[in-house]
């Protein structure tokens, strides 16, 4: 285990409330009733610097405002100031929303860019003319956001400040052809590309049970069947279970988006969910998460009891990653978000249409999202075409992974022939034992 590490307070050598040396970083980390008051953690380096300090001392102060019930004052921007502009862009962003009536859950709070940007734009820009910010800034600044961080951060930032210095441009603080960050390219990090296929879903959801990760089985045979993303198949409940003449299916507004979309249920699915409700053995009310932890008992050692709860997104992220390394090892890392897209995968090779998948993951994947929301809403019908076309596609795919693992690779053989070399093309061995049961009248196995 490492030292902790030293540094020299520039006054005394008291010790601040809430600074903690956590995971090697020091940290400022508030209990749940700050958070409740809106304080949230605060990370900084491994050394802590003079201004970490006078930063932790500040937010002790506000936290001992707010619990004294005195208002803590906003932070004022100068006139003018890219956090001048910010805070109108996000009143207005919020004032917009309400308009239209739609009100963000907090998991869609939590997905917002321009919070998540603002933390590495507000301190370094807040105060500044946007006018006098050279490119050259701008430059070492992503630099820094992505060795601290990653290039996907760095982008993210970025990109809201793009958006961000338009709608500034609009209000006066700007001029809209003059972003400094026009002058170097923001290149977006390449996508994820890892998929599952069925048989791999359904290893994982065997070893699942075995382990006694029920809550977790079940729910990664929902999440492959209806492709939903791993946060929306959490907190699926009971409510949500609708029943047509095919079979049932899950009617859900997406956590991302708020957009309305039906996850459909194979046959296989549906018989591992009912395997778990009736192995939890309670009745659970009609707005209760269906899936939940197992049931964990003390040990010989002591210990105490936790009984089975729901999901959160932290811990069914580390179940996934227990069954995942059980079964395939310490070295796979795909996630369960993995299957969304391995559903889609299976549905292109299939023959689905675009327009199609789309319906059934409720997004923008077709190429006109507009039209495809206008004359194609949601509709159970078109998603039980999907899934015809994923068991297509996952037919082929099966097909292909077999032709591949009983076809030898082609390798060159020489022969001398007199003084000069034949060089031939062949398969297999020399007695034929590889290619004997590849007659063209016999199929490959």
């Amino acid at each position: 285990m490492s030292a902790l590490p030293t540094c020299e307070p520039p006054v005394g050598s008291d010790k601040i409330r809430y600074l903690v040396f956590v995971q090697g970083k020091w940290r400022w980390r508030p209990t749940a009733a700050m958070k409740r008051h809106g304080f949230h953690l605060v990370t900084f380096g491994r050394t802590l610097t003079d201004a970490d300090r006078l930063k932790a001392l500040a937010l002790n102060r506000d936290w001992d405002q707010a619990r004294r019930g005195i208002a803590v004052p906003k932070r004022e921007f100068p006139v003018g100031s890219v956090g001048d502009g910010y805070s109108r862009v996000s009143a207005m962003r919020a004032t917009d929303r309400k308009a239209r009536g739609v009100k963000w859950t907090s998991e869609q709070a939590s997905r917002d860019d321009w919070p998540r940007a603002w933390k590495w734009l507000g301190p370094v820009f807040g105060d500044t003319d946007p006018r006098t910010i050279e490119p050259e800034t701008m430059q070492d600044f992503r630099a820094r956001i992505a060795a601290k961080v990653s290039d996907s951060e760095a982008f993210r930032t970025i990109k809201v400040w793009r958006a961000l210095w338009k709608k500034m441009a609009v209000m006066g603080y700007c001029d809209l052809e003059r972003d400094p960050s026009l002058a170097n390219v923001n290149t977006a990090p390449p996508p994820r590309d890892a998929v599952w296929t069925d048989h791999e879903v359904k290893r994982l959801v065997q070893r699942a049970w075995r382990l006694d990760y029920r809550g977790l089985a079940a729910c990664m045979a929902v999440a492959w069947d209806s492709q939903f993303s791993p946060v929306d198949t959490r907190t699926l409940t009971p409510a949500q279970r609708r029943q047509d003449v095919a079979g049932s299916f899950y009617a859900v507004d997406r956590a991302k988006t708020g957009r309305a979309a039906a996850g459909t249920l194979s046959q296989w699915a549906e018989a591992i969910l009912q395997a778990y409700l009736h192995w939890l053995d309670v009745e659970l009310m009609e707005n209760a998460p269906i899936f939940r932890t197992r049931h964990i008992l003390p040990t010989i050692k002591g210990g105490r009891s936790y009984l089975p709860r729901p999901y959160t997104k932290d811990k069914l992220g580390k179940d996934f990653a227990v069954v995942r390394a059980d079964l395939f090892g310490d070295d796979e890392k795909r996630l369960l978000s993995d299957m969304r897209r391995s559903g889609t995968v299976e549905a292109f090779a299939g023959g689905a249409e675009p327009g199609g998948v789309s319906v059934k993951m409720a997004n923008t994947l077709a190429a006109s999202s507009r039209l495809q929301k206008t004359y194609n809403p949601v509709n159970v019908a078109t998603v039980r075409q999907v899934d015809e076309a994923r068991e297509v596609g996952r037919a082929r795919i099966r097909e292909q992974k077999a032709v591949e693992s009983v076809t030898a690779p082609v390798r060159k053989v020489s022969r001398i022939v007199g003084r000069s070399t034949q060089v031939l093309e062949k398969t297999g061995g020399s007695d034929g034992a590889r290619t004997r049961d590849l007659r063209r009248d016999r199929p490959a196995l």
